[in-house]
């Protein structure tokens, strides 16, 4: 202490001496090698005072406290020269063991407008673009931030606080999910430990926030520091988005694969105005009885952390005290909102004490989610607000980008968090997508204004690829408004859907001639980052024409009253770009103009695998094509047949890659492609980012995104091989799920069975308890199941044509396989039992008790119907077949051994 005291005045009488202030970073000329010497000692006998040194890396011993303003004055002065020219941080225990001395801070007015603003917890519809509730008067030059006394010591203190916070505040935030493994290359061990890594990763966060928002109370007009702390929510509340079983299904077979399922049943019956009315009243409907936080103070979801359940339990109970216990006795409902928090609560908390811990840690991770974005949008309105009234910092337009694209990134996985967690309704996606374009218009009119002397970073083309896709998201909302069928077709109004959609191509159009322009005047595409959304101008290429064909493929679905004038309407959309314009041919008639454009957009997306072959998006988009290439030939075709069915040549030697037999065999070629090789990942997706991620790929750059795209591809990989008939294709890819890893929300839902445990391997894991909405377990049961479906599709041909020998050893080794099949759901007999008693069926069971009732009568194909069995008597027939099924694996060990 006494040599800490003595070099630190010599320090402080070297500045002195030659007339400089002791706050300096660096020794006057003529001193610097006597002054780096006095600091490397202090160095030293700071690791023994305090418990942290300057040349090693943080260590664990205890904080002690400076027992003086002054000494924590001259250890920060010290830290700061250190560092002065460092290229390493300091350690952060320096700047706590400083912060240990300062007495408790004093909230200023500023401070205390900046808090109420940003943890303001009522609950009222925030506009998007709205301002009012931004305190300004705290952001002019006569807002008073601190008061100080005059006194030395009080100066030095606040010069300290303030200098505290700005070096904690420094630094970028560290993306958790992009400096690890991905889900798909972690093993078990990495997986046990997830939870502790996230909850260590969210106390930084916290810990980065209060810093920033102190520096914030401080100098409430610096604009980097509101998008900072907008970045910590947003960065928070995306890593327990990551963590969630989706509630949506983002995969339907009959929209890839042509089946009778594919044309809709019934045409739209509703004008504009009748289907605006019917979307906004079911989004009254479903906010009936939903919050979006609870609680008196936002910030609490920041300070707690949601992946631990010691944590999430403390949360629970820290916004539970904040309730009146009277409430408890009030009946009905509320309007000022506090007693439906209380009842929200205690309804959550139910859950916990029934043991229904998933349920009760989905809940509060609704909330959570709900609170951090309201916050990040707080924070981002206000960046808007001090960026256009001409504040240094960023441009408005970046700002403006920056708030369009969160915005966006809301709409993800249709989603709506809080509580209860719910699909998103079409009028709210319709509003989300308003607001972001709103933003991201507003963001390419600020970045050629001549208002702001900063310079605009907005790059046009990019922004513009997204105003694209919020046009695209906005007409999908309106697919549902009528066709006028009793007009001519020059009198007959453009329906809303078709003005928008062009709208959205001509976006798309502008992006990718914006983009090829950037990429001529840069020598070219960079080939650094592939895959993901890092293709520059083939990205926008590809989503112009994936959009075009998406247009075609809604048009084709209706029924047959409407089909055609929906197809005369996807014309109109498509032909405003062309891919390439020797497609158009000289055909006047409906027929010949869907084959030209859906001739167009296969040579598109037949171009995007051919200039980046691991395009996957491309491929599947492709394969998809294939598959509905007979109902663009002919909207009537059967669709029992579906996807098997074959073009004629005539036609068919128009589309690059479809071949004249079969269509499903054309996309089966495409599919396999990215299930060629054995990957832990199941199939050839993955994600990459460029230095500077356009806001496309920011979006795309998450593992929801990248498990959503994954389950897709391996779905769509499974129904070709199903109707293409090539089970060992599926039977190889169930086999890789073996050695595949869980995915994050599988793992966290196992873990919350457990209240937080390990829940260990996924093989041992129950395919039927749980949501089943997990990315493995989809794969898993769709696997299972196809394999199933072809099994019982060869049991009724067997049945048809009369079982021989060779019938006989088919009957038996579709029995052992659907035994395995069986083992692989991980239940006992009873549980399987009452799960397709509560669910729908499980093909797999009916082709495992069919087989084993076959068998046992004389090899004779059962036609018993098991909809209608009793549960005993269905145990019964399962726990029968499951013995058989040992017996012969018995015997033909015993024959073998």
């Amino acid at each position: 202490l006494v040599s800490v005291r003595v070099l630190s005045a010599m320090s402080d009488a070297i500045f002195q001496l030659f007339g400089e202030s002791v706050w300096g970073e660096a020794y006057p000329y003529g001193a610097r090698d006597c002054g780096n010497t006095i600091d490397t000692i202090l160095g030293k006998a700071y690791l023994h005072l305090y418990g942290f040194s300057f040349s090693s890396p943080e260590i664990t011993t205890e904080n002690h406290a400076p027992e003086s303003v002054k000494a924590a004055t001259q250890l920060f002065r010290c830290i700061k020269r250190v560092y002065h020219d460092n290229r390493r941080s300091p350690p952060r225990k320096a700047f706590g063991t400083v912060e240990l001395a300062l007495p408790p801070a004093k909230e200023s007015q500023v401070s205390k407008a900046v808090r109420a603003f940003l943890f303001n917890a009522e609950k009222k519809a925030e506009g998007a673009n709205s301002s009012t509730d931004i305190p300004e008067g705290v952001f002019s030059d006569e807002a008073e931030n601190i008061n100080l006394s005059g006194q030395e010591d009080q100066d030095n203190i606040e010069r300290l606080r303030r200098g505290i916070f700005t070096e904690l505040a420094k630094g970028p935030i560290t993306n958790l999910d992009s400096g690890k493994k991905s889900p798909s290359d972690m093993d078990d061990q990495g997986l046990s430990e997830e939870r502790e890594s996230t909850r260590r990763h969210e106390l930084s966060l916290d810990q980065k926030f209060k810093a920033v928002l102190e520096c914030l109370c401080y100098d409430p007009r610096n604009i980097e520091n509101w998008i900072v702390l907008s970045e910590c929510c947003g960065f928070k509340a995306e890593y327990i988005c990551d963590r969630l079983v989706p509630i949506q299904e983002s995969y339907d077979s009959s929209h890839f694969c042509l089946k009778p399922e594919s044309k809709r049943g019934s045409p739209a019956t509703m004008t504009l105005d009748e289907l605006q009315k019917s979307q906004y009243e079911e989004f009254q409907a479903s906010r009936c009885n939903w919050t979006p936080y609870i609680g008196k103070n936002l910030y609490i979801y920041m300070k707690y952390s949601w992946s631990i359940f010691s944590s999430l339990q403390a949360c629970a109970k820290d916004i539970g005290s904040t309730f009146a216990q009277d409430q408890e006795n009030t009946e009905g409902p509320n309007i000022d909102g506090q007693n439906s928090d209380y009842l929200c609560w205690k309804k959550i908390e139910s859950k916990f004490h029934e043991g229904n811990y998933v349920h009760w840690a989905n809940s509060w991770a609704g909330l959570f989610i709900m609170a951090l974005r309201t916050m990040r949008a707080r924070a981002l309105l206000v960046a808007r607000y001090l960026a256009k009234k001409g504040q240094k910092g960023m441009h408005p337009s970046e700002v403006s980008e920056d708030i369009g694209t969160a915005l966006y990134g809301d709409l993800m996985a249709s989603t709506v968090y809080g509580y209860p967690m719910q699909v998103m309704t079409l009028y709210e996606k319709r509003q989300i997508a308003e607001h972001s374009l709103l933003a991201l218009q507003e963001a390419i009119q600020l970045s050629t204004s001549s208002d702001y002397t900063q310079k605009s970073q907005t790059i046009c083309w990019e922004i513009q690829f997204m105003t694209g896709k919020c046009y695209e998201k906005i007409a999908s909302t309106l697919r549902e408004e009528m066709y006028s069928l009793n007009c001519t077709e020059d009198a007959r109004p453009a329906r809303s859907y078709e003005t928008i959609m062009t709208t959205a191509i001509r976006n798309y159009s502008k992006a990718f001639a914006g983009a090829q322009k950037a990429e001529q005047s840069s020598g070219g595409p960079d080939k650094s980052c592939i895959g993901g959304s890092s293709h520059g101008a083939l990205e926008c290429l590809y989503r112009l024409h994936a959009s075009r064909f998406k247009v075609l493929v809604s048009a084709i679905r209706r029924v047959r009253e409407e089909c055609e004038l929906a197809e005369l309407e996807a014309f109109r959309i498509t032909s405003v770009a062309w891919f390439d314009e020797s497609n158009q041919s000289s055909s006047d008639g409906v027929r010949g103009n869907t084959w030209d454009i859906f001739a167009d957009c296969v040579d598109s997306l037949s171009h995007c695998r051919r200039v980046i072959s691991l395009f996957h998006r491309a491929a599947y988009r492709l394969a998809q094509a294939y598959s509905w290439a007979p109902a663009f030939h002919n909207p009537d075709c059967d669709l029992t047949l579906g996807s098997k069915q074959a073009v004629p040549a005539t036609k068919s030697y128009r589309i690059r890659g479809l071949d004249t037999g079969s269509c499903a065999e054309s996309a089966a070629v495409v599919m396999t492609t990215l299930f060629e090789k054995r990957r832990t990942q199941l199939c050839a997706v993955w994600v990459t980012t460029s230095a500077r991620p356009p806001p496309f790929e920011v979006l795309n750059d998450s593992l929801r995104k990248y498990d959503a795209l994954r389950l897709k591809y391996i779905r769509a990989y499974i129904d070709c091989m199903r109707v293409c008939e090539r089970r060992d294709k599926i039977e190889t890819l169930l086999k890789c799920t073996a050695t595949s890893n869980q995915d994050l929300p599988g793992f966290y839902e196992a873990s919350a069975s457990l209240r937080g445990g390990d829940p260990g391997k996924h093989v041992k894991q129950s395919l039927l308890r749980g949501s089943g909405r997990s990315f493995m377990t989809k794969v898993k049961r769709n696997a299972i199941s196809a394999i199933a479906e072809m099994i019982l599709k060869e049991l009724a041909d067997l049945k048809n044509n009369g079982v021989d020998n060779e019938g006989k050893m088919k009957l038996t080794h579709h029995f052992k396989l659907s035994y395995k099949l069986f083992r692989r759901l991980n239940s006992p007999c009873k549980d399987v039992v009452e799960f397709t008693r509560s669910n729908k069926p499980l093909v797999e069971v009916e082709a495992f008790c069919k087989c084993y009732l076959s068998i046992q009568a004389g090899y004779r194909i059962s036609s018993i119907n098991f909809d209608g069995m009793d549960i005993d008597t269905l145990c019964s027939i399962l726990e029968g077949a499951v013995s058989k099924a040992k017996d012969l694996s018995k015997e033909e060990r015993n024959k073998n051994g």
